[in-house]
């Protein structure tokens, strides 16, 4: 796609105007990078809706963990300069650190690819409110040691387990800033923003620089379910345009995690170099090394290069990362490959559905069908996994896996249905059953969710030595175990 054509951009246009209205969004900010070009860039709605000021695309907007590439790249930057091992051990490199549990085998390659050991909070007791475990970050905000009093808890051997981790890049970034004798920001400005020519990003709030303005939505009953499980109160606010709430913010992350903020044009430049397998910020062989599978090696599932995520959308390899910073804003990168192209999705709104958002506009760019394939015959091989999978599911062991698991969905049950089955959770969208379509013709062990949109989730049913169902396994690498012997919504 080095030029879009015009049916091309009605397409678009037509799914951008669609999901802004759809949605009731305060504003959307669109780009498609193509052949080193920004092709497409389009900003729709509003950046401030109290003062009806437009939606621009050149307005800064945080872009949350897509921050995690950036500082990613840096750190791999520094193994190419041998300066930095993928093998270098965390306690080694970060000795006035306390990190409570087994690490002594936390390696930085472990922090890239989320299987640390650490938890969504640093510590067990940081569980009732893990937002709230990060801190306020600023030119004046603590050092890392300082910033974790407690020290940080290993919940599990590194290695062993996925979690995703924001903890784990605020320690990967105070490894680079200690390489480079300089802070992050600094860093992230020297090998990412000037080689690029990103002048209009930054990590840190500045004086007259103007962000949009955030906004998030009332508490819907998922939101509400996930408050009740950490023991809190849903916030009562009145929209100001009868769907968003303007956010009350204060930025708290830890800055290699997510604290950038740029624009479409700087956003389209910086997708421009991956495209070309690192754009100079590593060696291409190492570029290659980031999008390959490092942990979930399944091309039918979300699976985890070293910082980006790798997925198989619309029947093409992509690769990519997401940043949703709460209170609120949510953006999206999504970079495929074989069609030598990207999409950056900016939306000043942090909500729920931003994924069927960025998927329908991904959608058009590629001209693509929907994902779900209810069509399939359920030949002898999908009836037999049929049989031997209705049943109760909970998730692994540990908060480790089971803490945005259970912010979703909590246990799950898997019944018979007609010819068919169906999955139903207590709370999150599963509440009211769901039903599983055979997904592969080649494969009756996968199915897709009737969940609606162009891409329903995935869910692969693992078999045992015996033919019987004992695990499933989901989009976002989440596990859940058979245990027929639970009350499923107990």
């Amino acid at each position: 796609m080095a030029e879009l054509t015009t049916s091309d951009r009605e397409r678009i246009d037509s799914a951008v105007l669609s999901v802004v209205a759809e949605y009731h969004l305060p504003g959307l900010a669109v780009g498609v990078v193509s052949k080193n070009q920004l092709v497409y860039a389009r900003g729709v709605g509003y950046a401030d809706i109290e003062s009806r000021r437009p939606q621009c695309l050149s307005l800064r907007q945080r872009i949350g963990s897509i921050t995690k590439t950036m500082t990613g790249l840096c750190a791999m930057a520094l193994v190419d300069e041998d300066r930095l091992s993928l093998d270098d051990r965390v306690v080694d490199r970060l000795p006035d650190l306390a990190l409570n549990g087994p690490a002594e085998a936390m390696t930085v390659k472990h922090l890239l690819t989320h299987t640390g050991g650490i938890g969504e909070a640093p510590t067990m007791a940081d569980y009732r409110d893990p937002w709230a475990a990060l801190w306020a970050d600023g030119p004046d905000s603590p050092g890392v040691p300082d910033a974790y009093p407690s020290g940080i808890d290993i919940e599990a051997p590194p290695g062993t387990k996925w979690a995703y981790a924001n903890h784990a890049f605020a320690l990967l970034g105070e490894i680079v800033a200690r390489i480079e004798d300089h802070p992050i920001e600094e860093v992230l400005r020297s090998r990412i923003y000037g080689p690029l020519g990103m002048t209009n990003t930054d990590c840190l709030d500045r004086p007259n620089v103007d962000l949009a303005a955030c906004y998030h939505r009332p508490p819907g009953q998922d939101e509400r379910d996930s408050l009740e499980v950490l023991g809190r109160d849903a916030p009562e606010e009145e929209p100001v345009d009868g769907h968003n709430i303007r956010g009350r913010y204060q930025y708290v992350a830890p800055r290699a995690a997510g604290a950038v903020q740029s624009t479409i044009p700087d956003m389209a430049r910086y997708a421009a170099a991956l495209l070309r397998r690192g754009g100079g910020i590593v060696r291409p062989e190492t570029f290659d090394s980031m999008v390959a599978p490092h942990w979930c090696p399944d091309d039918r599932l979300t699976n985890q290069g070293l910082v980006f995520h790798r997925r198989r959308r619309f029947g093409r390899g992509t690769f990519g990362h997401g940043g949703g910073v709460v209170g609120g804003w949510n953006t999206h990168l999504t970079l495929v490959p074989g069609d030598d192209l990207a999409l950056l999705v900016h939306m000043n709104l942090f909500f729920d559905d931003f994924s069927q958002v960025e998927g329908r506009i991904l959608q058009a760019i590629l001209d693509a069908p929907d994902r779900t394939r209810s069509d399939l015959p359920y030949d002898r091989a999908v009836r037999a996994v049929i049989a031997a999978a209705p049943g109760v599911y909970e998730p692994a062991p540990g908060y480790l896996t089971n803490w945005r698991t259970i912010k979703g969905t909590g246990r799950v049950q898997i019944k018979a249905e007609g010819e068919g089955l169906v999955v139903q959770a207590r709370r999150g969208p599963w509440r009211n059953s769901v039903r599983m379509l055979p997904a592969d013709a080649d494969d009756p062990t996968f199915f897709v969710l009737d969940t609606g949109g162009p891409e329903p989730p995935g869910m692969a049913l693992v078999l045992d030595e015996d033919r019987c169902v004992s695990e499933l396994r989901f989009d976002r690498m989440v596990r859940m175990l058979r245990n027929d012997r639970l009350d499923p919504w107990s």
